[in-house]
């Protein structure tokens, strides 16, 4: 090698290393630079505490219906994405079964009702018949004692006539002692015409006496029947009185009761909206056979969507109350964040493959996004306070 082109490799070489060495110095005090702004940056914004958890989009209300009864589906009144209001029929099933059971029900009562209403109507002429046989009654028994009186007012007369017979014989006596009151004409025959008529007036009330005792005796055993008659007859009025049979009165309300849960079960073979919401699926077809429990339709209130948590643990349940704001991300539309507010916490957990324990939390959005959907994933972050 030449000596001149030596010299030029090594110059070369020289002013190659000085550039390496001032770059070198450079670096240095960039990255320097770089690693205090770095921790300066650090000191004037701390780091965010927050309680995070995964979450899905949920409906406000949502339901997997069922019949109220069992049978074959005739038809789908809904489709899949109708919305419907609370009310609304949805299927129904063959209810040609629940028609006939109805029907005989229903004629049952009518002939119920008609047993009933007979019965009182009789038991209305009943009582009237009753108190018209009592008052015919009582009427023989008193037509009875006044053409039979008693001997009481006989036996009076009887003891007047005997004391007036003997007033008029002292009164003679009383008038023979005067001396010469009999000697004037007329007085002796006078006093002796009041014992005649006293005697005529006692044989009378004797007869009379005697006569009601005779007859008082005939007629004891017709009274006796006759008050008989009348204790039956007020006896009767009595039953009457207490009402028609209550087994008609128990018997309609037993038709009645048939008649409203025939009723049911017609109504049982129409499926109907409880709450407002759209239909989500249909879960059985036309023809197919239904059952109590069965889920035939899936309802959702999807203009209400809600935010809940499906892990968060207990340290961060015990960091968040009612009201709290929350952060949700949602990774279905590139980290779209929206802000929403904290309206529900279990009060119980949910225990969690591998022993873990989760807390429901409900999350009501601020502005509710029309693009979301049930079952969407998303990223819930709440600040807490440390």
């Amino acid at each position: 090698m030449k000596p001149k082109k030596l010299i030029f490799i090594v110059l070369g070489i020289v002013i190659l290393a000085g550039l390496i060495c001032a770059l070198s110095g450079q670096l240095g005090k960039l990255v320097q630079a770089s690693s205090a702004a770095q921790a300066t940056a650090t000191v004037e914004a701390p780091v965010e505490v927050a309680v995070r958890a995964r979450g899905q989009v949920v409906p406000g209300a949502w339901g997997e219906l069922s019949f109220g009864a069992s049978g074959q589906l005739v038809e789908w009144l809904v489709a899949e994405g109708d919305v419907v209001t609370a009310g609304q029929a949805l299927a129904r099933l063959d209810s040609a079964p629940a028609d006939l059971a109805l029907r005989q029900a229903q004629l049952e009562l009518e002939m119920a009702r008609g047993r009933l209403e007979k019965a009182e109507l009789d038991h209305h002429y009943q009582i009237q018949e009753a108190e018209l046989a009592l008052s015919q009654a009582e009427g023989r028994l008193a037509q009875s004692g006044a053409r039979y009186p008693s001997t009481a007012q006989a036996q009076v007369n009887l003891e007047r006539a005997k004391k007036a017979l003997i007033d008029a014989e002292e009164a003679y006596r009383q008038a023979s002692e005067y001396p010469g009151m009999f000697e004037t004409p007329g007085v002796r025959d006078h006093y002796q015409e009041n014992i005649d008529r006293a005697k005529q007036d006692l044989t009378v009330a004797q007869a009379a006496y005697n006569a009601g005792r005779g007859e008082q005796a005939a007629t004891t055993q017709e009274r006796q029947i006759l008050e008989t008659e009348v204790a039956r007859a007020r006896m009767n009025l009595e039953i009457v009185q207490r009402g028609v049979d209550p087994s008609l009165a128990q018997e309609l309300r037993r038709a009645e009761l048939q008649v409203e849960r025939a009723q049911a079960d017609l109504e049982a073979m129409t499926l109907r909206a409880p709450f407002d919401g759209t239909v989500v699926r249909l879960h059985i077809k036309p023809e197919d056979w239904a059952q109590p429990g069965m889920a035939a339709l899936t309802l959702a209130d999807l203009r209400t969507l809600r935010v809940e948590t499906i892990d968060l643990d207990e340290w961060g349940v015990t960091r968040i109350a009612v009201d709290d704001m929350a952060r949700i991300t949602f990774t279905a539309f590139d980290e779209k964040t929206v802000m929403g507010q904290i309206s529900e916490i279990a009060l119980r957990g949910e225990a969690l493959a591998g022993s873990d324990v989760a807390y429901r939390v409900l999350i009501t959005l601020d502005e509710p996004d029309p693009d979301l959907r049930w079952g969407m994933t998303v990223r819930v972050s709440i600040p807490v306070e440390e």
